[in-house]
């Protein structure tokens, strides 16, 4: 059975473009970015998740993913700030 792609959207990792995330995946570019200690705890990770083995300190990152017009969307500067950040990639 053959399977036809008619349309594609999306926002992914060390791709702003469409065209960018199909060359990475022809390429073999790692997207997912793996980040130092330093980095979590500067970040406010706890102490006792860097501990436990289980926890992988990695994840696909979005650029200028904190750029959200909240004024835009009608919200006021707080709504943005605890709005889940699907929903604000959603809108």
């Amino acid at each position: 059975m053959d399977i036809a792609i008619v349309g594609m959207a999306g926002r992914f990792p060390r791709a702003r473009t469409l065209e960018q995330f199909w060359q990475n995946l022809r390429d073999g570019v790692e997207a997912i970015t793996v980040f130092s200690r330093e980095e979590l705890e500067a970040a406010g990770v706890d102490p006792a998740l860097l501990a436990d083995p289980r926890y992988v300190p990695a994840k696909g990152v979005l650029e200028d993913a904190e750029l959200f017009d909240a004024a835009f969307f009608g919200l006021s500067p707080r709504e943005a700030e605890v709005l889940d950040p699907q929903h604000r990639l959603l809108l």
